[in-house]
């Protein structure tokens, strides 16, 4: 993967960024650690989705700002 084009910071300080992994968030699963491909808003959420059909929902009043890089 290239540069990363988003970046979700939560109010908590944690950071999501496009093609990196969240190891303890699915560790319990086995196998990679998925990479974060993209994410949506779907409704008071919004949705990661991650390499492998792996999906986390943040709850939208947990989302600090989301940076994005608009490539052409």
């Amino acid at each position: 993967m290239s540069k990363p084009t988003f970046q979700i910071v939560t109010t908590d300080d944690q950071a999501y960024t496009q093609g990196s992994s969240r190891v303890g968030t699915f560790a319990d699963l086995g196998g990679e650690a998925p990479r974060l491909e993209s994410y949506e808003h779907d409704g008071d959420y919004l949705e990661l989705r991650y390499g492998g059909g792996y999906r986390q929902l943040l709850p939208e009043h947990r989302i600090k700002y989301i940076a994005y890089l608009h490539q052409d």
